[in-house]
């Protein structure tokens, strides 16, 4: 799990977040940016960035790949320790 903003996110279950600008047949949500996050299981999250904690869509990408980031370079490093133990066993 990551922190991005507000939110806690499992990023190994997400399939793609994309980024959508409400139209004016919506007029409670007129120009509000949304957040669409797709998880593999099917389901389809709408946010909009005021509950995301985030000031943009780009932001959002940005930290989100970050903290990605960090997840795999532990887990890589984690990975490296255990198959080094194992070879000074």
């Amino acid at each position: 799990m990551i922190r991005i903003g507000n939110m806690l996110i499992d990023p190994n279950d997400i399939s793609s977040i994309h980024q959508e600008i409400k139209t004016p047949s919506d007029p409670r949500l007129r120009g509000f940016v949304i957040i669409q996050i797709v998880y593999k299981s099917g389901v389809v999250k709408n946010l909009q960035l005021q509950e995301t904690g985030v000031q943009s869509y780009e932001e959002f990408i940005d930290l989100f790949m970050q903290e990605k980031a960090k997840v795999e370079d532990s887990r890589v490093l984690r990975l490296m320790a255990a198959v080094k133990s194992m070879n000074n066993g």
